[in-house]
């Protein structure tokens, strides 16, 4: 499976994730949400500063410790995701 394949499957997998947070979640739903639209965005712009892309892994990195103790679920698909990314070079 390629760099970019894996990394659209994890998206799904972490989407599918987010969609199965509980009703009361609906703030981490949101930041990973928004998280996850500016990461593809980052993909289809691929021409996109070393830095906004470094940004992007930061941010992740943070969702992840923010999520991981409520959803380990969900955080483990979001290290998924940080690490198709530096498989990437992102």
């Amino acid at each position: 499976m390629t760099d970019t394949k894996r990394l659209q499957a994890s998206l799904r997998d972490l989407r599918s994730e987010i969609a199965a947070l509980h009703v009361g979640d609906d703030e981490a739903r949101q930041r990973l949400d928004a998280l996850i639209h500016d990461l593809e965005q980052a993909l289809v712009d691929s021409g996109g500063s070393g830095a906004a892309k470094q940004s992007l892994a930061a941010q992740l990195k943070i969702a992840v410790l923010r999520v991981e103790a409520s959803h380990p679920r969900v955080a483990g698909v979001v290290n998924e995701v940080i690490e198709s990314l530096g498989a990437m070079g992102i």
